[in-house]
């Protein structure tokens, strides 16, 4: 019974998971899907994706339900699609910087003996797409 209970706690949560990543989001300046007109039966929007070509249909398809409600399916006419380059995070700088100049003195990039972050988990939690792509659409 445990097993069992064990089993189907760990499928649900999975399926919220996987639920929570395929909706649309709107846009935070990274990705995601902004409005740019809005009618009475149609839409025009922009959603900047990352990741593969093979989910952007259904995305789209889905922020136009979210922008306009409803569960009805709507068409899609894509006006545009482009590729832009993703500006990479700000890497964090060690030692100590003297004065204007390009001179700076640091012992090290390694850990100390207490330090508990993992660099190899950092990276990989900071790891981001080299391109975005801006799709303008409209749903009718």
């Amino acid at each position: 019974m445990k097993k069992i209970a064990f089993l189907l706690g760990t499928g649900l949560s999975s399926l919220a998971l996987t639920a929570c990543q395929s909706t649309p989001q709107p846009y935070n300046g990274q990705s995601g899907y902004e409005i740019l007109e809005r009618g009475a039966n149609s839409a025009t929007l922009r959603y900047t994706l990352s990741g593969r070509t093979s989910q952007d249909q259904s995305k789209l398809k889905a922020a136009c339900r979210q922008a306009l409600g409803g569960t009805k399916d709507w068409n899609i006419n894509v006006m545009s699609s482009n590729e832009i380059s993703n500006t990479p995070l700000l890497e964090e700088q060690y030692g100590r910087q003297l004065g204007n100049s390009r001179t700076q003195i640091s012992l090290s990039n390694t850990q100390d003996l207490y330090n508990t972050e993992n660099p190899g988990v950092r990276d990989v939690l900071n790891a981001r797409p080299t391109t975005l792509r801006v799709i303008q659409f409209t749903c009718s």
